[in-house]
């Protein structure tokens, strides 16, 4: 019997998950479980499809090795982004190189339904942290025009100056989608006793 039920439970969750045609429909059916009704992509994910594709990218960094005056440039960068899990998380992969270094970064970017906001977790080869933003709950989906604002911290380990070393330096990601083909990541550092600053701009056009 136990068998039996957990079966026809599976059945029905491999049926609800969703590719990204899916995603974009009607809201999914009220025969499903809740709770997998409640793990559909939804409004939150349909808002980040412009960031789908592939980018050129522009990207400058206004700490460390560059300053607000004289940032420090990325050459011959992309940006690839595709939908996984059934169209719940862009996967982002940029590569390139900066500061005449290989660059590497890859990136989860989603929305969580239950705490209604953005999420965002990045790994790169210049550090040996995961970066973690998250939106203030229930700030819910993104609305055109508006950008997306996510928050997280991290432990320096210079990126601030030699004297920030081991210390806790609050951060955040914006997300500023322009159209469909061009959006703006920016990451904004405050140092210990100091005001946010700008620390790292991306600027993506739509690669033909």
């Amino acid at each position: 019997m136990r068998t039996r039920i957990a079966s026809g439970f599976l059945v029905a969750l491999l049926a609800g998950t969703a590719s990204l045609c899916a995603m974009a429909a009607d809201p999914p059916p009220q025969s499903l479980p809740p709770m997998v009704q409640r793990a559909q992509p939804g409004a939150g994910q349909r808002a980040l499809q412009p960031l789908a594709g592939t980018w050129k990218v522009e990207k400058s960094l206004f700490v460390a090795i560059g300053t607000p005056d004289k940032p420090a440039r990325g050459e011959g960068m992309t940006t690839k982004r595709e939908w996984i899990g059934d169209g719940r998380f862009l996967h982002d992969v940029t590569q390139g190189s900066f500061n005449g270094q290989p660059y590497f970064r890859a990136g989860f970017l989603g929305y969580n339904n239950m705490d209604q906001r953005y999420e965002w977790v990045t790994a790169d080869n210049f550090t040996p942290t995961l970066m973690a933003y998250q939106a203030r709950n229930g700030s819910g989906p993104n609305v055109s025009g508006q950008p997306i604002d996510m928050k997280g911290q991290f432990t320096d380990l210079g990126i601030t100056g030699e004297a920030n070393v081991g210390k806790n330096i609050p951060m955040r990601t914006v997300i500023r989608i322009e159209s469909e083909n061009r959006h703006v990541f920016e990451i904004y550092f405050t140092p210990p006793g100091g005001s946010e600053v700008l620390a790292d701009r991306m600027v993506f056009t739509r690669a033909p």
